[in-house]
C-alpha cells in the first residue's frame, strides 16, 4: 500500500474537531472510535484506502499536508 496521497482539494462535508490521539483505540491501529458520535474513524494512508472508505460513507482521517496532524470527518462527494 502506498503512503503517497495524490487526491487534491478534498472537502469535508463535516469536519470533526476531535484529535486522532484522543479517540478510543481499537484492535486495528488504523481504526479509532469517536466517543462523541460513536462512529468508527478510519485512517487512510493511500488514495485507494480513502476512496474505499468514502464510497462506504465512513468517517475518515487523513494526514494534513506537511504535518503530522490528522484531519477527521466525512468527505464531501460531488457528482
Amino acid at each position: 500500500m502506498s503512503n503517497k496521497l495524490t487526491i487534491r482539494n478534498c472537502k469535508f462535508a463535516y469536519r470533526c474537531s476531535a484529535k486522532w490521539d484522543d479517540l478510543q483505540e481499537t484492535d486495528d491501529d488504523d481504526i479509532r472510535l469517536c466517543n462523541d458520535c460513536q462512529k468508527e474513524v478510519f485512517f487512510c494512508d493511500s488514495d485507494d484506502t480513502l476512496v474505499t472508505f468514502v464510497k462506504l460513507n465512513r468517517c475518515v482521517a487523513i494526514l494534513k499536508p506537511k504535518s503530522n496532524e490528522r484531519l477527521i470527518g466525512d468527505v464531501l462527494v460531488q457528482n
